[in-house]
């Protein structure tokens, strides 16, 4: 129910004009319109955090790129090397995954390394390199 600004009587909602004294009733609000325009000047912009990495983001990248690299070239060195930095680099949130990909890659890449360089050595069985059969 709304009442009469002029007369005080109780309308219904849906009526336009009130049907004791004739004053029209004003219009109900619409949706609400679109926000309005700020100038950049005006409303200023919060400046962005910049994004730091820490030393375990870079360590575990590291570890990743020498893990990869040390199937290639420079195994002795690489390998090692990625294995102890995706190691350190394990304990950062952000690049966890990539830290667990780093040791599992130089890993497997040192052992096939060290089995190499044992069976070039021939401190390895025939049996053991070759298979049984």
């Amino acid at each position: 129910m709304k009442q009469c600004p002029a007369c005080g009587q109780l309308n219904e909602d849906r009526s336009p004009v009130c049907p004791r004294c004739g004053t029209a009733f004003p219009p109900p609000p619409g949706p609400p319109g679109p926000p309005a325009f700020l100038p950049r000047s005006a409303a200023p912009l919060p400046p962005l955090a910049p994004k730091v990495f820490a030393w375990m983001d870079v360590s575990t990248v590291l570890g990743f790129v020498s893990s990869v690299l040390g199937y290639f070239f420079a195994s002795v060195l690489l390998l090692p090397l990625g294995l102890i930095a995706s190691i350190l680099g394990f304990r950062g949130d952000r690049t966890r995954g990539l830290a667990v990909a780093g040791i599992v890659i130089s890993a497997i890449g040192l052992l096939i390394k060290i089995m190499a360089v044992l069976d070039e050595l021939a401190l390895l069985p025939h049996w053991f390199t070759n298979g049984v059969w």
